[in-house]
């Protein structure tokens, strides 16, 4: 759903009219009813291309010259960003760690995609994370506050007025407070960071989607697989790049130690989330069927975990 539609429906359910869009997004408004059925969800996506590859892997040591080849292989930055767009970036910068740690996006991937949005003519681009530790320090010892900032974007963090409740209407999620720039954006690239996890085995681009929610998010942790699908069935991004230039495949997913970590060198984009998350998968020695959250979002249509059955296309940096 992009800003506009999100206003048009504000709008009229505060007026009292239901709406049934050919789409089925989801309501946007807090506390607005919404009619039985599917999940209806907050779709940024892009129509897909016959000719273009579905998946880009770089490999190579400057990760955000590794953004920009990426982009431009798989339909260039105009595919996904057009002037007068609203952008949020969905970097992970949920931990107190330095980028060498492994734990967070690589901030150069956060710079670039900002500095490239802005030049496809964006209105403005917001990164967000609702992170774990004590935000300022995360995004200062993250690097990713300051070179957002410095490339000309905002950051926007966990705050009283940076929430509004909306009904995912997901079993395992249902009405949760989400941060309000995804409620306005027009365009959502999630930059999530490749890692193992302890509860769901691996987080890569579906679990970072977590980092868009309030409230206390450890509840969403007994059924996590089924949550995770969830957000995947509400968000649909228009862009996906992962970070895996380092992979923690131990401790995750606040690690800390070098030897968690191995290095790959690689970013992977797309804009099927299951299919990267798959792709993901297969660095951390895991069959895609081993993860739950995969599997599951595979069954329900939201993407496919048959990655290697997509057109990827592989480069050098």
């Amino acid at each position: 759903m992009n800003r506009r539609q999100f206003l048009a429906r504000g709008a009229h359910a505060a007026l009292g009219l239901a709406l049934a869009s050919r789409r089925g997004l989801l309501h946007a408004a807090a506390g607005t009813p919404t009619a039985p059925g599917a999940p209806r969800p907050l779709d940024f996506s892009v129509p897909p291309s016959a000719s273009l590859p579905q998946i880009v892997v770089v490999t190579g040591d400057r990760p955000a010259e590794m953004v920009r080849k990426a982009v431009d292989a798989i339909g260039g930055i105009g595919r996904f960003v057009s002037r007068g767009d609203r952008v949020v970036i969905k970097p992970n910068a949920s931990w107190d760690r330095t980028p060498e740690q492994g734990a967070n996006t690589d901030p150069g991937m956060a710079a670039a995609l900002t500095e490239i949005s802005l030049k496809a003519g964006a209105r403005e681009v917001v990164a967000i994370d609702h992170t774990l530790g004590e935000p300022r320090r995360c995004l200062e010892r993250s690097g990713i506050g300051p070179a957002v900032t410095r490339a000309g974007g905002r950051i926007r963090f966990q705050g009283e007025r940076v929430f509004r409740e909306v009904d995912t209407e997901g079993a395992g999620v249902g009405s949760w407070p989400v941060m309000v720039p995804l409620l306005e954006a027009d365009r959502f690239i999630n930059v999530p960071v490749v890692k193992q996890h302890g509860l769901s085995a691996l987080t890569a681009a579906m679990k970072n989607l977590f980092g868009v929610l309030g409230g206390s998010r450890f509840r969403l942790h007994p059924a996590i697989d089924e949550s995770i699908t969830d957000m995947a069935a509400f968000v649909r991004p228009t862009l996906v790049i992962l970070d895996a230039t380092r992979v923690m495949v131990r401790n995750g997913p606040s690690g800390g130690r070098a030897d968690d970590l191995i290095h790959p060198r690689t970013i992977a984009a797309g804009t099927d989330q299951v299919a990267l998350d798959a792709f993901a998968a297969s660095l951390l020695g895991l069959r895609p069927e081993e993860v739950g959250h995969v599997r599951r979002a595979h069954e329900r249509g939201l993407g496919t975990m048959h990655y290697t059955n997509l057109r990827i296309l592989r480069i050098a940096a």
